[in-house]
């Protein structure tokens, strides 16, 4: 479960960042150059921090239960 959720956060990231992209091509938004600024930033460090997590470096943001005493 723990390496799904770290993959859909990279995927998520992706979207994000595609996003970015998207509004750079379009030249008909007011501030394209913040939004995407602030879109491509978001998604390749929400990219980055999922891959950090699906690695395993990331395990004590999301423990598991059965490694503390769990059920």
């Amino acid at each position: 479960m723990d390496k799904l959720l770290w993959a859909w956060s990279i995927l998520a990231g992706l979207m994000l960042a595609r996003l970015g992209y998207n509004e750079l091509a379009m030249p008909q938004t007011a501030s394209p150059e913040i939004t995407a600024t602030l879109l491509l930033t978001g998604g390749l460090l929400t990219g980055l921090i999922g891959a950090t997590g699906l690695c395993g470096l990331l395990g004590w943001v999301l423990p598991r239960t059965a490694e503390h005493g769990g059920e």
